[in-house]
């Protein structure tokens, strides 16, 4: 797969295409759902002119594309806290 997906807090997202890493960053508080995660990613793909099929997110390369780890959303939430 070419394009890895990472929650972010979303005062960190500037662009949520990170070229330079083939990286879609999504907000943490899109995470709380499977439909709004893959909603935000495929809004980015759209953007992107990448041809997406009606269900799940699909790379350029034609792989599915992983959703992150709840795990990794988690973590991103208490360091957004401060803990």
């Amino acid at each position: 797969m070419c394009i890895r997906v990472q929650y972010a807090p979303r005062c960190e997202i500037n662009d949520p295409w990170d070229a330079a890493r083939n990286l879609i960053l999504i907000p943490a508080n899109l995470g709380a759902t499977v439909l709004f995660t893959l909603h935000a990613i495929r809004a980015v793909l759209h953007a992107m002119d990448v041809q997406q099929p009606d269900f799940g997110a699909r790379c350029w390369c034609g792989e599915s594309i992983a959703l992150p780890a709840p795990s990794q959303q988690r973590q991103n939430e208490v360091m957004d806290l401060g803990a």
